[in-house]
């Protein structure tokens, strides 16, 4: 297993509380019922996934319950699931680096992406939503909608670290590797 490349410093933390408050203004305003009572498309699921791609299982379970926190607060469905849900979305985006450190690497971008669908969208509706729904019909079809979300916005959270985050925060952020210079060269200077 590989550690997470994350720094701990004043950056990370309050780029996980700003995901995590956008998230909940996200979670609390934008929803669009597909299911009313049972499923919705928001984009608050975004917010908990960039927090797991970001900060790893930790980042992405802590902006996940925070956002879910959110998602109970603003209602329309089973406050539990939307709690669930977010944590979930979190650490299946999360995992992915402790994996594989490489972030523009194929194998991680498709653990984000299956990680996002599979467990934090499928995972939590059969648990959870099974067990508060009268058919495993109705639960079958919400956790396949809901992976399907799942992994779209795990994408979009993807293309949102690449394009907005690295390039911005990302000296901040993350470890790189440290290049060697010609100072860190012991030898011969005649060499």
């Amino acid at each position: 297993m590989v550690l997470l490349p994350l720094r701990t410093n004043t950056i990370t933390v309050t780029s996980m509380a700003m995901l995590a408050a956008l998230g909940i203004v996200m979670r609390l305003f934008v929803r669009i019922p597909i299911v009313p009572g049972m499923l919705e498309l928001s984009p608050g699921f975004l917010f908990s996934e960039l927090g797991g791609v970001i900060g790893g299982l930790i980042g992405g379970a802590v902006v996940g319950a925070i956002v879910g926190i959110g998602g109970a607060i603003a209602g329309g469905e089973v406050p539990l699931m939307p709690l669930i849900g977010n944590v979930f979305l979190g650490i299946g985006t999360g995992y992915a680096i402790h994996i594989t450190s490489d972030r523009n690497s194929a194998k991680y971008i498709l653990l984000v992406i299956l990680g996002g669908g599979l467990i934090g969208g499928f995972v939590p509706d059969m648990t959870v939503f099974l067990a508060l729904s009268e058919s495993l019909g109705a639960a079958l079809l919400a956790a396949v909608l809901d992976a399907l979300q799942g992994a779209a916005w795990a994408a979009a959270a993807l293309m949102v670290e690449k394009l907005v985050v690295r390039p911005i925060l990302g000296q901040y952020l993350y470890v790189y590797p440290m290049a060697l210079s010609i100072e860190d060269h012991e030898g011969d200077p005649n060499d």
